[in-house]
């Protein structure tokens, strides 16, 4: 496998980041349609994905610049909450496509944060090099397209129409099992709060209680995977139900 390294973006690199990345989507626009896909350009510089997106997506993530070589070959944004991760971006340079720096910088991330077991990501309908990659390559699934009849009730902008969305489940790890450990303990004590009258601390709660991150732990308690002896009043459906 191709031996690459992530190193944090400099905020001297930043313009130049957010160039290379619009140029990669360019490029898989080209690939497709010989001409920029008009659908999804953005009103103010006429790009594929714009350029407030990609800074939102580093200003929240985490932003990485790729290195082969020696050389700046890509970049990758990620932003991780607990066992979740959202793969927000990764490109690679075209001149440097199918030479598994694409690969390889994909397992470093997942080497980076051991204890996330569910990543995310979206990409275009159109970029089949990125839905090859994503399923046959790197083993995520497709579980949903986001279209006019079905979007992401996240997706303010509408950035996100004719996109797939991709998931890929880890095997649970202990690094994964204290994350969820910490996160149940965090709300539990919050719970407590509540309960002795802390009421404006109830929009976190049913925050949690709403949330993908919820349903992971109570599958992990169902399955015996957290400690014995953790209060976990949190996963419990009648308990929070009612308080909230």
């Amino acid at each position: 496998m191709k031996e690459v390294q992530l190193v944090s973006l400099e905020a001297s690199d930043r313009e130049q980041f957010i160039k290379d990345n619009q140029e990669a989507f360019n490029y898989g626009a080209m690939e497709e349609f010989g001409l920029r896909d008009a659908h999804f350009e953005d009103k103010d510089d006429e790009q594929i994905i714009s350029s407030k997106t990609i800074e939102a997506c580093i200003d929240t993530g985490e932003a990485y610049r790729i290195i082969a070589d020696g050389k700046i070959v890509g970049g990758a944004v990620i932003k991780v909450s607990g066992t979740h991760g959202d793969l927000e971006l990764l490109f690679i340079k075209p001149e440097v496509h199918s030479k598994g720096i694409g690969y390889a910088a994909w397992c470093s991330i997942e080497a980076m944060h051991p204890e996330v077991t569910v990543w995310e990501t979206v990409t275009p309908y159109f970029e089949k090099r990125n839905i090859h990659f994503y399923v046959n390559r790197c083993g995520f699934h497709i579980v949903a397209y986001y279209n006019e009849h079905y979007c992401d009730p996240n997706d303010k902008e509408g950035e996100l129409a004719d996109m797939f969305v991709f998931e890929k489940i880890l095997p649970i790890t202990s690094e994964a099992v204290q994350a969820q450990t910490e996160r149940i303990t965090y709300y539990e004590n919050i719970m407590q709060q509540v309960s002795n009258g802390s009421h404006e601390l109830l929009g976190k709660l049913s925050e949690y209680y709403g949330s993908a991150a919820w349903k992971r732990d109570f599958a992990a308690d169902e399955a015996g995977l957290l400690p014995k002896d953790l209060k976990r009043g949190m996963l419990s459906e009648d308990g929070i139900y009612n308080m909230l």
